[in-house]
């Protein structure tokens, strides 16, 4: 069945081949980009197949996935998500085969409907894990019509987890409910930018003259922000701070709706005792329908130890928006004992 599968991949690019050569001679590459576990419509399953880039960690990075589908058992007939450029793609298996390691192929096939987009995933190497494959090595073809295919070396997993394994996984902390916390004003949906010269230039200089001790808003950035509708008079706006191997900080700010020339920078309070306000907004999940922003500043890449904070929307004295601190935690000792940042030990709340 591999050796089919090979077959069926070397057909696609031989047909696709004076296009390709066209492709390649424009330079045209299949434009694939990341995608989080946020950006999963329904959150991770428990049964599913997932692959990441292999130099990212789907843990502690906000963008990683190449390919995601989730199952409610051993059969992955999608929709699987991909995105090309700022479209995802519903992908469909159309066969799946190969010399099986542990229970699991070590070839499949997915296209689109319209086979605009056709994958190739060939597992190289892996080890059992439970119920699940741990993929360490594989290689993900993507083939779209008039461009040059895009070979990509992934990491990943198939199968199903443990439903306490699952909800440790990397999810979109927005699904999850925040009982007992007081509502801030609702923040609209996000609105991804494609780059930072979509953000207003107010806001950029803002930046530059009073966080730029703490915010390198002129590097170079994974991703151009994004932006939050408040309601007719005000937007919301995540500017990207800093990107690091296992983590990023944003600057939230806010701007009339349309901006006409007039921003604002929020500063996260601390606890007293802690003092102080802070710009960096670390890892920042947004919980729109409640009006809370959540933080979660780690100390190092597994994610054992650090501070986490929740503040809300509130409005402020003049016609202003502002956040409050509703909660403070901190777990200062790394001790391998990895647990959810909303259980570290609570150090303030406010409600």
């Amino acid at each position: 069945m591999a050796s089919f599968l090979r077959m069926v991949v070397a057909a696609i690019l031989v047909f696709c081949g004076v296009e390709v050569a066209l492709a390649a001679d424009d330079d045209t590459r299949v434009a694939l980009k990341l995608f989080g576990a946020q950006d999963i419509e329904n959150g991770l399953g428990t049964c599913r197949f997932s692959l990441w880039q292999d130099d990212r960690d789907p843990v502690t990075d906000r963008y990683a996935y190449l390919f995601h589908v989730n199952s409610g058992d051993r059969n992955y007939a999608g929709p699987a998500r991909l995105k090309v450029g700022d479209t995802v793609h519903q992908l469909y298996e159309l066969a799946s085969g190969g010399r099986a390691a542990d229970g699991v192929g070590s070839d499949y096939l997915f296209a689109s409907n319209d086979r605009e987009i056709r994958v190739h995933i060939e597992l190289l190497a892996g080890d059992p894990a439970g119920d699940s494959y741990r993929i360490k090595d594989a290689r993900m073809t993507v083939i779209q019509k008039g461009k040059v295919p895009f070979v990509a070396v992934a990491k990943g997993m198939r199968g199903c987890v443990r439903a306490e394994t699952a909800s440790a996984a990397p999810s979109s902390q927005s699904d999850r409910p925040a009982p007992g916390l007081p509502n801030g004003i609702p923040i609209g949906r996000q609105t991804l930018l494609d780059d930072m010269s979509q953000l207003p230039p107010v806001l950029l200089q803002l930046v530059r003259d009073q966080a730029g001790d703490d915010c390198d808003v002129d590097g170079f950035h994974a991703w151009g922000g994004a932006r939050y509708v408040i309601n007719e008079n005000y937007l919301l706006w995540e500017v990207p701070c800093f990107s690091g191997a296992y983590q990023a900080a944003t600057v939230l700010a806010v701007t009339q709706n349309p901006p006409q020339g007039w921003g604002n920078l929020l500063t996260l309070p601390n606890p007293p005792g802690v003092g102080g306000e802070e710009f960096q907004a670390m890892n920042a999940d947004i919980l729109g329908p409640k009006g809370l922003i959540r933080t979660t500043a780690l100390n190092r890449g597994i994610g054992d130890c650090g501070t986490y904070q929740v503040h809300r929307l509130i409005d402020g004295p003049g016609e202003v928006l502002e956040l409050d601190l509703l909660e403070y935690r901190e777990k200062s000792k790394c001790d391998g004992i990895e647990m959810l940042p909303s259980d570290w030990p609570l150090v303030y709340r406010s409600y």
